[in-house]
């Protein structure tokens, strides 16, 4: 479980990194698989020095601000961070 204090650290980072958000056509909720057309982005290192399980997974950003890591083999929506 993700801590309050470690999705706002989080979503601090995300914020830093300016990734364009995005207007979702599709169903956005945990184990739902996104479409290969939506742009993934590596998480920072400080994210998964806080996720190290999510290693390997990239994200995406909401227009509602929400950030959505994915499996980016499947594209499989895995976590969605709202702070």
């Amino acid at each position: 479980m993700i801590s309050s204090e470690q999705k706002t650290e989080i979503r601090n980072i995300i914020v830093e990194n300016k990734v364009e958000p995005i207007k979702p056509s599709f169903s956005v909720s945990v184990g739902v698989a996104a479409p290969k057309t939506v742009e993934l982005h590596p998480l920072p290192p400080r994210v998964v020095e806080i996720l190290p399980a999510y290693r390997s997974y990239r994200y995406f950003v909401l227009a509602d601000n929400r950030i959505v890591i994915v499996e980016p083999d499947t594209y499989e929506i895995v976590y969605i961070l709202v702070v």
